[in-house]
């Protein structure tokens, strides 16, 4: 698609479903940093990396037999990170379809996520035990460094699993993880220190999901008691120099989305890929539908109705308005946009017709000897387009405004008294 053809001041959400990708045992999905591949993880124990510009399945990375929670890509996109509800996490290189990193828990895996600047690093929530920094090695056969993160100085509780992080995201630097609890609170950890840098209660029930802003600093959650939370993030950067005076950690609820007439479950909420608004989708036996708001006002801005089956899960393109969602049946659907293409880009004479016009073809269009209207006769079309080419240009000279002077006197009209007469 051409980019020049494309108008620039399109809303950035799609509108329909384009295509359909058939992967049987899909549960999650997850695009790439530049959205040129999306993963799948299935239920099956296998993760499948499809190309998206010729829709077909590229890798195939055998996990497990136990079935995928999730997955979560790196920066460059040559690792990805796979975990399954037994408690094992594999780092995959890519490149060479090779393990990096393999690190077993007691229980399962809830959510993990790459550093967003080391692809050797990354954050687990295991179900009943501490978040965990991990961190694997350069060199082949050595094994990961388990760094856990103590996110309360109660413990760990293994009934309300108080300690246990439910969701977790890095910062846009990787400097700082965010983790929510089952008791609706958010904490904000220093990675290299592994110490809370600062905390808050968003309520009472727990933080299913959370998800940071590819262009700002603030945050999305997902509670059980059916509210997204837009939260305005104010932490310290460390590659800041000392004389800068850093502000006070913080992090602020600015806006709370919720159906307030349907009252649904959220399966997740994440931002588009300008920032500006909020995407999520219902969890629905017999509706396949995501909801897009502006994350300012709080309002429903779009949403989109898709087939009548359960929406398993969803992922955003991080640079253009694509969006994938994955049933109950194990369908892909692709949600994009019909662009508009400016033809006049090409040529800015070319009249664009809104509907269609009947062509009436002269008697002499195909004549090879035509008489023209002041009797002389050419012997070929080229001679008549450039006659009436330039019948036009004369047309157009005589509708143009003629410079008239009015210094002269006209003698007629002049008066003989006048001190200007010669």
């Amino acid at each position: 698609m051409n980019r020049k053809l494309l108008d620039p001041f399109e809303p950035e959400y799609p509108e329909a479903i384009e295509a359909c990708l058939d992967d049987e045992y899909a549960v999650k999905c997850a695009y790439s940093h530049n959205g040129s591949l999306l993963a799948t993880a299935r239920s099956d124990g296998y993760c499948y990396i499809w190309d998206m510009d010729t829709l077909n399945v590229m890798r195939k990375l055998e996990h497990g037999e136990a079935s995928l929670s999730g997955l979560s890509w790196s920066r460059s996109g040559r690792y990805i990170l796979t975990y399954d509800e037994v408690g094992v996490c594999i780092l995959w290189d890519l490149k060479t379809t090779s393990v990096a990193a393999r690190v077993e828990f007691d229980s399962a895996i809830v959510s993990a996520r790459v550093h967003p600047r080391n692809s050797h690093q990354f954050i687990v929530c295991p179900t009943r035990e501490a978040p965990c920094l991990v961190t694997a090695s350069d060199i082949p056969q050595t094994e990961p460094t388990i760094l856990p993160i103590c996110i309360s100085a109660e413990g760990v509780d293994q009934k309300s699993k108080a300690a246990a992080g439910t969701c977790c995201c890095f910062a846009k630097k990787g400097i700082y993880a965010f983790f929510g609890t089952a008791k609706g609170q958010v904490h904000a950890v220093h990675v290299d220190t592994q110490t809370v840098v600062c905390s808050t209660k968003l309520s009472s029930s727990g933080v299913n999901t959370i998800s940071r802003n590819p262009r700002g600093t603030d945050i999305v959650t997902n509670s059980s008691d059916r509210i997204l939370r837009v939260c305005q993030v104010v932490l310290p950067d460390d590659q800041k120099e000392s004389t800068v005076a850093r502000p006070e950690p913080s992090i602020v609820v600015t806006t709370k989305i919720q159906d307030i007439v349907n009252r649904v479950h959220w399966i997740q909420a994440v931002f588009s890929a300008s920032g500006d608004y909020i995407v999520s989708g219902i969890e629905h036996k017999a509706e396949h539908n995501m909801y897009i708001w502006d994350k300012f006002s709080g309002s429903l801005v779009k949403m989109l109705t898709g087939p009548n089956e359960l929406l398993e899960d969803f992922a955003v393109h991080p640079l253009r308005p694509i969006y994938a969602s994955i049933s109950t049946f194990g369908i892909i659907y692709l949600w994009t946009r019909v662009p508009q293409q400016n033809w006049n880009a090409f040529a800015p004479g070319f009249r664009e017709l809104e509907e269609n016009v009947d062509f009436i073809e002269p008697e002499d269009q195909f004549d090879r000897r035509v008489a023209m209207p002041d009797g002389v006769v050419v012997d070929c079309a080229e001679d008549r387009i450039l006659r009436e080419k330039r019948a036009a240009n004369a047309a157009v000279e005589g509708d143009m405004d003629a410079d008239v002077d009015i210094t002269d006197n006209d003698p007629l009209f002049s008066d003989s008294d006048s001190e200007t007469e010669d």
